[in-house]
């Protein structure tokens, strides 16, 4: 008879199986942890660099390399930033000048300029004319340091013979002697008549007249003239016509314009370097001149030369720190800004020759000069550490201080040919 006990069933079904040897559950598996548990794929190895490759990173480094030498050599340079010594000044209220001074006295100069202008008026027929020519000229002192008076009518004589006089009664101011003993002229401008009438007296080119009444005087040689422009008008025969009302008119809008054209020449002709000399421009007018014009009409023209005093401005600066800067020595030296000064003929003035009392105005400042040519020399294949030592002490008191910059930055000295270096002067 089968046991029926459950106790005593001992199928396979029914053996008991330990908690222990039960496998564990097993996990699912995804597509990349399938891929994850794939070996790796076999190296590859890698392809060695050619030589070409060796040569050409070589090339490349010492091209470089040489460029950079080159670059070196070429923009090699310097930059020398220079502070000049400045000092502001006042102005004394006045100061004396004397015609083309030399040394110790401040001088001037006399400068002239022509211009010429023409208008047409109405002609009421023609009449006969006999006229001198005339024009402008400047007579030079360079006998000696007198002024020397040159009475009415006295004669200037033409390369060719030809005589020209002066009407009134001139002074031509003595000559200032230089150092070396030589003089450099006095001068004065005065309106010149041709002795003859006639055409033939007329001159467009530049001419040099000497002085015949010094012709057995050592003065012969040494007072000379020289014309301003062209000498002209002479005329003989019948001329247009015109009514003096008329020219009246056309001579007072002729000299306007002329005085308007004067004034701007002047300026525009005055040389660099110089200041002029306010209330001192004197101009005189030749003859008027008249001739046959289009359609019944005469044309009348005059020209006109002014003459101005001018001062140059280096040697007003030194005449100023000499009276106004304790320190100053005689060094040379400008204005910062010329136009910051202004300078006007004083009315006690009766005529622009001779010395000249002239009024200062301006606050201007002075600036000691040097040279800069000298500074690139002084420098040439220095030490930049002897940079300081060589500006104070060699260019002293014009430089107040200096800056220096080398190029490569890793040159200690300066370049050994002048054309590297660049003077830069600060404001």
């Amino acid at each position: 008879m089968r046991d029926m006990n459950p106790t005593n069933d001992r199928s396979i079904r029914n053996i008991p199986v330990s908690s222990n040897h039960r496998r564990p559950p097993q996990p699912m598996h995804t597509p990349e942890d399938m891929m994850d548990d794939m070996p790796p794929p076999p190296r590859q190895p890698r392809p060695r660099r050619s030589f070409a490759f060796v040569w050409w990173t070589a090339g490349t480094v010492l091209v470089c390399a040489l460029a950079g030498l080159v670059a070196s050599t070429i923009f090699q340079g310097a930059t020398v930033t220079v502070h000049p010594k400045t000092e502001p000044v006042v102005l004394p209220s006045s100061i004396t000048a004397v015609p083309n001074a030399q040394g110790a006295a401040l001088g001037y100069q006399t400068m002239s300029v022509t211009q010429t202008a023409s208008t047409s008026a109405p002609a009421t027929g023609s009449q006969k004319v006999s006229k001198p020519a005339t024009g402008m000229i400047t007579v030079y002192n360079a006998y000696n340091t007198d002024k020397q008076p040159l009475v009415a009518n006295t004669r200037f004589e033409a390369p060719d013979g030809k005589i020209y006089r002066i009407k009134e009664a001139i002074t031509v101011p003595g000559g200032t002697k230089k150092a070396d003993g030589t003089i450099t002229p006095g001068t004065v401008t005065a309106t010149v008549y041709a002795d003859v009438p006639g055409a033939e007296y007329n001159r467009a080119e530049s001419t040099r007249f000497t002085v015949p009444g010094f012709k057995t005087d050592p003065r012969y040689s040494k007072f000379y003239a020289e014309s301003q422009g062209p000498i002209g008008g002479g005329f003989v025969g019948d001329e247009p016509a015109v009514s003096q009302d008329t020219i009246t008119k056309a001579q007072a809008a002729l000299k306007q314009q002329l005085d308007e054209a004067l004034r701007a020449a002047t300026l525009s002709n005055i040389p660099a370097g110089f200041i002029p000399v306010e209330g001192s421009l004197a101009v005189n007018y030749t003859a008027l001149t008249q001739a046959a014009g289009p359609n019944g009409t005469a044309v009348l023209g005059q020209s006109a030369t002014a003459s101005s005093v001018i001062v140059r401005a280096s040697d007003l600066a030194a005449e100023i720190a000499k009276q106004m800067v304790p320190i100053y020595n005689g060094e040379p030296i400008a204005f910062e800004d010329p136009t910051q000064v202004r300078i006007t003929l004083d009315p006690a003035n009766k005529e622009t020759t001779g010395p000249l009392n002239l009024n200062l105005s301006g606050s201007p400042k002075l600036v000691w000069q040097f040279d800069q040519n000298a500074v690139r020399e002084a420098l040439l294949g220095k030490d930049k550490s002897a940079f300081e030592t060589i500006i104070l002490n060699t260019f002293k008191p014009a430089i107040a201080s200096a800056e220096a910059k080398i190029r490569p930055f890793w040159k200690a000295t300066f370049p050994t040919s002048a054309d590297q270096i660049i003077i830069k002067v600060a404001n």
